[in-house]
């Protein structure tokens, strides 16, 4: 199909980046580390879930026996490990949302223990048992067993950064940006996690980075995020792993018929300025959640109108993405 000036795209990779992949290097190669990669995923939720469960227990035991103190303590570690892991890709947006409400109540019962207000008790921590239970098996959950004004105004705990190292303050960044529009943003939120683009030529880049744009037909911008620079350079991929929470619910784009555009920007010493070396976007109707999307790229400039489009490069190479919804 053509890739000239009319606007037309080439169809994206059938079945997202899996399937350009296994076209690439063979069918069963691909499927063997798709498998491997998931079962890894597997086995760290399950990892995380014993983990946790332990530590939920031993937080309501102390709690029952009133050893307020340790309650607390508990409480409080528990609630920054989950906050910590929350925005994890392999944790899918069902299990994301039930993460967020057990953080949030295990962050009102450290409060309660502090003030002595028992605004959620140690029989409503008790009720959250059966929570722990279900997290990562698919399990549906027909309703979340604590009442929403318990827990929803309660300050959340900080995520903890135990064995990892947390660049310029980027975890927290993240995550109290999400803290801000989970809050300020009525609806469905989206976030986008950028993870990598594809470039013949990655490796020459200085501090490259994304901008994310969300456009309506008639150019008007209702929201933007640049990310942080990228954290690594490989031979044909620039690596992001960004993830970016937008300040629009997904209900307000589809009223304005918005697009989603992407532009790879670097910087240029010569000319001592930011440039955009090439663009992507992608349909609300292609916003596919908790699966990885493949989006082509064109050669700049970027065009919000989607008519001027041509092909960045003849390569197998793409922006690749993941969506993720919070309710």
């Amino acid at each position: 199909s053509s890739s000239g000036g009319g606007g037309e795209r080439r169809p994206p990779p059938v079945g997202g980046a899996q399937a350009a992949g296994q076209a690439r290097t063979g069918g069963a190669e691909a499927y063997q580390v798709q498998l491997v990669a998931g079962m890894a995923a597997d086995l760290e939720r399950e990892a995380l879930r014993q983990e946790w469960t332990a530590k939920f227990n031993s937080a309501t035991q102390a709690d029952s026996w009133g050893q307020v103190i340790e309650a607390q303590e508990e409480y409080h570690r528990l609630a920054g490990d989950i906050a910590a892991k929350q925005s994890d890709p392999f944790i899918a947006s069902t299990d994301k949302d039930i993460l967020h409400r057990l953080a949030l109540c295990l962050s009102a019962r450290v409060q309660a223990l502090k003030t002595l207000n028992e605004t959620i008790t140690a029989i409503d921590m008790k009720a959250l048992e059966p929570m722990f239970k279900v997290l990562f098996t698919g399990q549906a959950v027909e309703s979340f067993p604590i009442e929403s004004h318990k827990f929803m105004s309660a300050q959340p705990v900080k995520p903890s950064s135990s064995g990892e190292i947390v660049c310029d303050g980027e975890e927290h960044s993240t995550w109290e940006q999400q803290q801000a529009v989970l809050k300020s943003v009525v609806g469905t939120v989206v976030s986008i996690r950028i993870e990598k683009i594809g470039l013949k030529d990655a490796q020459d880049y200085i501090d490259p980075f994304m901008t994310i744009l969300v456009a309506d037909p008639r150019t008007n911008l209702l929201d933007t995020h640049d990310t942080p620079v990228a954290i690594e350079r490989r031979p044909m991929y620039v690596v992001l792993n960004h993830q970016a929470y937008l300040n629009i619910s997904l209900e307000d784009m589809q009223r304005q018929q918005a697009a989603l555009f992407f532009e790879f920007k670097h910087y240029k010493p010569k000319k001592k300025k930011i440039s955009t070396r090439c663009w992507g976007f992608m349909e609300l109707s292609e916003l596919k959640r908790d699966e990885e999307m493949v989006l082509e790229l064109y050669q700049k400039p970027t065009d919000l109108r989607k008519k001027n489009i041509k092909l960045h490069t003849e390569k197998p190479l793409y922006l690749h993405l993941y969506a993720s919804f919070h309710s």
